[in-house]
């Protein structure tokens, strides 16, 4: 890890010359080079932080095949902040967001997001409850049973999918157009 820049400057909240601001360069597995950004003002408390790429690598889509419980609960899931999820068999996907977050978790662990995103549009959409009835039911025999597929597509090409069997995943270009 090496400093980037390190400086005091005038907070953003309060206008005091009390904010203390530094980048740090940093070698993230599986991410590469990121630069972590934080920052504290003295004089109100105001905090700061955010995590950007310092570089990108080749636009990419990852289609995995899930073929049974134990690909799913012993397969790894890398998303970058950049990269979207779907399942066509499962009917969903997870879009990244100005504010989306990266995460590495199992192939399992994904889907349980997805159950939690079902659970929450429930209380929204109490009308959809058949719907996402069915969602839930096909999601929890997927996490049993295996039986689809995942794509992640990054623009960034900075996800990835680390299967259990090898022959389960097969990486590709991302077409821009």
């Amino acid at each position: 890890m090496s400093i980037v820049t390190q400086m005091t400057t005038r907070c953003p909240v309060c206008g005091a010359n009390a904010f203390s601001y530094t980048e740090l360069l940093y070698d993230a597995p599986y991410f590469g080079k990121i630069l972590i950004s934080t920052g504290y003002c003295n004089a109100c408390g105001y905090r700061y932080f955010d995590v950007d790429y310092a570089e990108s690598g080749n636009p990419t889509r990852i289609v995995f095949k899930a073929e049974d419980g134990e690909d799913v609960s012993r397969s790894l899931v890398v998303r970058s902040k950049t990269g979207s999820v779907k399942s066509p068999e499962l009917g969903f996907s997870l879009e990244p967001g100005p504010q989306a977050e990266p995460f590495i978790t199992t192939v399992e662990g994904l889907l349980y997001k997805a159950l939690d995103y079902a659970e929450r549009l429930r209380v929204l959409q109490p009308e959809s409850g058949r719907r996402i009835d069915e969602f839930v039911a096909n999601v929890q025999r997927a996490i049993e049973a295996g039986g689809f597929t995942l794509i992640l597509e990054d623009p960034l090409g900075k996800s990835l999918i680390i299967p259990r069997r090898p022959e389960s995943v097969r990486i590709e270009p991302l077409d821009s157009t």
